[in-house]
């Protein structure tokens, strides 16, 4: 079990359709590599290529502690901030991201803004890093 990056305490792990997450409840998830893929992508499939309420979407965005430095639970190297589809996340690069709560939510409906995610046309295989 790995520990919450931002309060210490042991994440327990839930899945999430097909993918299995290390959740802090107060704070957030852990996602190994490729997982927040494989999350947005299960989850343009779960809501369908196109939903009314997309017609009235607008971005979402999370508000971002920019002075709070997070330390990956696998390796307790220091994570680095990037900016993922309107939302700034944690980011490690060998082992995966961090989400706040809130920002796996705001980072699906940004996707859900981008006709080619909604058909299900768009390569994302640079997003693979994450």
């Amino acid at each position: 079990m790995k520990q919450c990056p931002v309060c210490g305490e042991m994440m327990k792990t839930e899945k999430r359709g097909e993918v299995e997450v290390d959740v802090c409840e107060k704070h957030g998830m852990w996602l190994d590599r490729k997982e927040l893929l494989l999350l947005t992508e299960q989850a343009r499939y779960e809501d369908g290529r196109f939903v009314w309420q997309d017609l009235f979407r607008t971005p979402k965005y999370v508000e971002t502690d920019r002075e709070r430095i997070l330390f990956c639970p696998i390796s307790g190297e220091q994570m680095q901030l990037v900016d993922y589809k309107g939302v700034t996340i944690d980011w490690s690069p060998e082992h995966g991201v961090w989400l706040d709560n809130g920002e796996l939510e705001a980072i699906i409906n940004n996707l859900r803004l981008d006709p080619r995610y909604i058909r299900g046309v768009a390569l994302r295989l640079s997003e693979t890093r994450f």
